[in-house]
């Protein structure tokens, strides 16, 4: 180095202090390791200062240099303004966005893009509000989240193995909870074809096998058990008191769903509805909520937590939408207590005879009598041994004045096989009317197709 030589030649001469001073400048402008420097390349006056009086680096710090101007290093300076200037772009280019975004929202920046298509709009989502009882209204029924709660459990989802299925189910269905042991009510077209088994399926997950108790295809019931205790059974209430327009809930498995709700209103009561295994109209409650497969075998209830009914989806009509039905809990509770009982269903008594309605005023409008046109007569039933006819019309049964194809089933239901009837008959050849009576016995239909009625 420079310094260096320049060291070396004064300290060959005599050293002055003026070149002590020089040096000593030169040395403060470097790095901080300037006593090193002084120990290597300065011979002291003698007698100047004493070497152990220097002890470090504070000796140099005392001395008073001149400032010395150094040049600016113009790369550098264009390097720094350079990058000044992009930060400040970037800074306010996101100052400007943020602002923008905060003014006129998110969309703001797509619609630079799609030319204003896009709007702001931003989504609030609040709280449900505290109500002293969501299961209840101020009435005391069950609203529909009330009834999913309280009487879910209630409802059980079925699996339905046939000859053909392995693991996997053929077939869904519905049931409900008959008894804190595991009895379980359903329909009958469900579980006739469970070959290879059926799982029961409750609200909270458990699984069980099911056997089969009892069915009925007359009336499509049918009852299985599963190994189960301290169930929820479910409450059944009156249907003959269901009243046109009551609010309904159905819970069910429709398309495999479990536990499924539906909503709906009683759009029809006492509706005769033959199911598909049998030609005996049965007594169902019409209703416009869903109804779909998986749904058949499931509870129908009022708003009290009441069954009042049982889901069938065979029983939907496939060329109408809203329409469904459920078999009436009055007209299925004999049967249910004949399969729990004995397995089978008692004997109900039939007539065997299947009849159209003639209304007062379908008879005022085609110039006929009012009654029941007979159609058609089972030939296995006591009233084929009569003169009784197809196109014959019954007026009377027992001396009482029919012309409702609903009084029908209303007047068997309370009569036993073997019990005698007596039917008033009119007959009409020609322009020629012939009235006569006939008696014959009412018939067992236990395990028949045979169909009393038909609208």
């Amino acid at each position: 180095m420079d310094l260096e030589k320049d060291l070396t030649e004064n300290t060959q001469g005599e050293t002055t202090d003026e070149d002590i001073t020089d040096a000593a400048e030169k040395l403060a402008k470097d790095a901080s390791n300037s006593w090193d420097y002084s120990i290597k390349y300065f011979n002291m006056p003698k007698g100047a200062v004493e070497n152990d009086e220097i002890v470090d680096g504070d000796f140099w710090r005392g001395i008073t240099l001149p400032d010395i101007e150094e040049k600016p290093r113009s790369k550098g300076i264009a390097k720094r303004v350079v990058l000044n200037t992009l930060f400040a772009v970037i800074f306010l280019g996101t100052g400007f966005l943020i602002a923008c975004v905060s003014a006129r929202g998110k969309g703001v920046v797509s619609n630079l893009v799609t030319g204003g298509k896009h709007m702001t709009f931003n989504m609030k989502v609040a709280d449900r509000p505290e109500v002293g009882d969501e299961l209840k209204d101020e009435m005391g029924r069950y609203t529909a989240q009330g009834i999913a709660e309280v009487c879910g459990p209630s409802v059980v989802s079925l699996d339905i193995f046939t000859e053909q299925s392995t693991i996997m189910p053929s077939g869904k269905g519905s049931g409900i909870i008959l008894s804190t042991d595991g009895y379980i009510v359903s329909n009958a077209h469900v579980i006739d074809k469970a070959k290879n088994g059926i799982k029961a399926v409750l609200s909270d997950g458990r699984e069980y096998a099911a056997e089969v108790i009892g069915s009925d295809p007359r009336t499509d019931i049918a009852v299985i058990k599963i190994p189960a205790t301290d169930l929820q059974p479910a409450e059944f209430g009156n249907s003959d008191q269901v009243k046109l327009g009551e609010d309904v809930v159905c819970i069910g498995t429709p398309a495999g769903y479990r536990h499924s709700i539906t909503k709906g209103v009683v759009s029809g009561t006492d509706r005769r509805v033959i199911p598909e295994n049998s030609t005996a109209g049965v007594s169902c409650l019409q209703v416009d909520a869903a109804i779909n497969p998986g749904n058949s075998g499931g509870a129908m209830f009022n708003m009290w937590g009441q069954v009042i009914g049982i889901t069938s989806s065979k029983l939907a009509s496939i060329d109408y939408e809203g329409i469904g039905f459920a078999i009436t809990t009055n007209e299925a509770k004999s049967v249910i207590e004949d399969l729990m009982e004995t397995g089978t269903v008692k004997g109900k008594a039939r007539m065997g005879i299947v009849f159209v309605q003639i209304s007062e005023a379908t008879a005022e409008l085609t110039n006929s009598t009012p009654g029941l046109s007979v159609q058609s007569i089972a030939p296995e039933c006591d009233v084929a041994n009569t003169d009784l006819q197809p196109g014959d019309l019954i007026t009377h049964i027992n001396g009482t004045y029919v012309n409702d194809i609903e009084d029908v089933p209303t007047f068997v239901r309370n009569m036993e096989p073997g019990d005698d009837v007596t039917c008033h008959v009119i007959r009409k050849t020609g322009d020629k009317e012939t009235e006569f009576d006939i008696t014959f016995k009412l018939m067992d239909d236990r395990n028949t197709l045979a169909e009393d009625t038909d609208e």
